[in-house]
């Protein structure tokens, strides 16, 4: 098993699409392997694809860690088919360490994906999977949990999330990520 890289926002990677899977070969189990060590040691409960740099629709996600990988799932072209009500849930991402914000989000919802073996699943979602599993959907359609928010809303916590990079990051791309973060904040 091998931790992989994170990719943090505003990485271009994570504003787009991803592609199907079309294959379920090795290369996809070493993948939802390593992916799910990565969400474990960096304390995660969900991770996607395109966060560790892979443009391909896979998620992976345990909402109850403690339990040692009872919970633990790998969906591969997850889709949503249906929702009801609403609900609001303070979410983090770990492509924006050290933010958190309110999202609104759909209360249940009824998911069809396939597993790593090919297998279909179908099944409902309430609760903190239902709000997962959104969240690392919306990042296999490019759009982050900060995309979420109002405009005034999305403005601070870019601004948050850029004082906290300043304060950590350090390298040749801060002028890069700088500008950057001041465009989104400003939109």
């Amino acid at each position: 098993m091998a931790r992989l890289q994170l990719v943090f926002y505003p990485d271009v990677i994570l504003k787009k699409r991803c592609a199907d899977i079309t294959t379920l070969d090795q290369e996809i189990a070493d993948l939802v392997r390593d992916m799910s060590e990565t969400m474990y040691l960096e304390n995660g409960i969900g991770l996607a694809a395109p966060q560790v740099a892979r443009n391909i629709r896979l998620v992976t996600l345990d909402v109850e860690p403690q339990e040692g990988g009872k919970s633990l799932m790998h969906l591969i072209n997850p889709v949503i088919a249906d929702h009801h009500g609403k609900t609001t849930y303070e979410e983090g991402c770990l492509s924006f360490p050290g933010i958190t914000a309110e999202v609104k989000r759909k209360n249940k919802i009824h998911v069809v994906a396939f597993d790593v073996d090919g297998n279909e699943l179908d099944f409902e979602a309430d609760g903190l999977l239902s709000i997962c599993i959104q969240h690392e959907l919306d990042h296999l359609n490019g759009v982050t949990f900060v995309d979420r928010l109002t405009p005034l809303a999305k403005k601070m916590v870019l601004r948050e999330y850029g004082q906290i990079r300043r304060e950590t990051v350090e390298d040749e791309q801060d002028d890069i990520v700088r500008a950057i973060l001041e465009r989104d904040a400003g939109a």
